[in-house]
C-alpha cells in the first residue's frame, strides 16, 4: 500500500511551503509594503495557505490509496 508518510519528496515539499507559510524573512521595522491597502507579508500568508491546501489535496488524490481505491478495482 501506498503512503505519503513513507515518501520523503511529499515532506519535503510539506517543509518548504510551511517555511514560506511564515513570514520571518520579511524586514522588520520601516514602512511596511502595502498593495491595495493590505501588507505584503498577508498577502504571501494567504497565497502560501492556498498553496498548502493545493498540496494536500494532491498529496491525497496521487500520492496516498484510500478504500475506495481498492474498491473500485476489485469492481473491475
Amino acid at each position: 500500500m501506498k503512503e505519503p508518510i513513507k515518501n520523503y519528496k511529499v515532506w519535503i515539499g510539506f517543509l518548504i511551503i510551511f517555511i514560506l507559510l511564515n513570514p520571518w524573512y520579511f524586514p522588520s521595522g520601516g514602512e511596511p509594503v502595502l498593495i491595495f491597502g493590505v501588507p505584503l507579508w498577508a498577502l504571501v500568508i494567504i497565497l502560501m495557505s492556498i498553496v498548502l491546501s493545493l498540496y494536500i489535496t494532491y498529496v491525497i488524490h496521487f500520492h496516498w490509496d484510500t478504500d475506495e481505491d481498492e474498491d473500485i478495482r476489485e469492481e473491475e
